[in-house]
């Protein structure tokens, strides 16, 4: 083909024909521009396609993970619920100087209870795998806007307030715990305290079961708010799928 061409050009110099040879000249620029824009065209194409195929494959996968965690902070928020429970029984019976029963002993756990249930683990391994390749591979920036904000502060927010019940526990419920408590039946453990007439009186007791009724309350509204956060995400997926 660029023989075919060439001879053409050379065929009308000879002859002298440099008008047509411009005009020549000139097409055949614009046919190679419009070959060179074509070809960047059809590239573009796959290369949209491409990026169109990962980015749904991230979305499902995305989903998926986001699902998975849903599980996880709603099972957390029924712990939450519970403990937030125990700790206004315990609080109650000692400020109405109730008498002491057997069914208190389930509930006095709260102060030492810091294990599984105040560790959240979210699936961050897709979102590793859409840092690598580049958050813009997702299209709709109001997604992408939501998932930086769910691994990056949101998810963090919820681990600080875990970090913080936990301390409180540590520093202040398992001293309480270790001195004025025995401990029965460790698979599903129930605390007996030594003496309850001194332990209702106790403002080191009082004040550790509200704060760790208060820390629950807070890690709850966190734990609400992350629920509605990651099914707002999960319909945005649904409506780019």
């Amino acid at each position: 083909m660029i023989k075919f061409f060439r001879k053409i050009r050379y065929d009308l110099m000879e002859k002298n024909k440099t008008g047509k040879y411009l005009k020549y000249a000139i097409g055949e620029i614009v046919l190679v521009v419009i070959g060179i824009l074509i070809a960047l065209s059809i590239n573009n194409w796959n290369e949209n396609r491409k990026n169109a195929i990962e980015e749904t494959k991230i979305l499902k996968e995305l989903k998926n993970s986001i699902s998975t965690d849903i599980k996880q902070l709603n099972l957390r928020l029924e712990w939450g619920k519970r403990d937030i429970h125990y700790a206004t029984s315990l609080l109650n019976h000692v400020e109405k100087k109730l008498p002491y029963n057997d069914s208190l002993n389930k509930q006095f756990v709260i102060i030492s209870m810091a294990g599984i249930e105040k560790i959240f683990s979210p699936q961050i391994s897709i979102y590793k795998v859409l840092e690598s390749k580049g958050i813009d591979l997702i299209s709709s920036d109001k997604l992408k806007k939501q998932v930086l904000d769910l691994y990056n502060i949101e998810y963090p927010k919820l681990d600080y307030e875990y970090e913080n019940y936990r301390i409180n526990i540590h520093d202040y419920g398992r001293p309480i715990a270790r001195t004025q408590f025995t401990i029965e039946n460790y698979e599903d453990p129930v605390m007996k305290p030594v003496d309850y007439k001194s332990l209702s009186s106790s403002i080191e007791f009082i004040n550790t079961v509200k704060v760790i009724r208060v820390n629950s309350f807070a890690i709850n509204g966190i734990l609400k708010g992350l629920i509605e956060k990651c099914q707002e995400i999960e319909n945005i997926i649904d409506n780019e799928l």
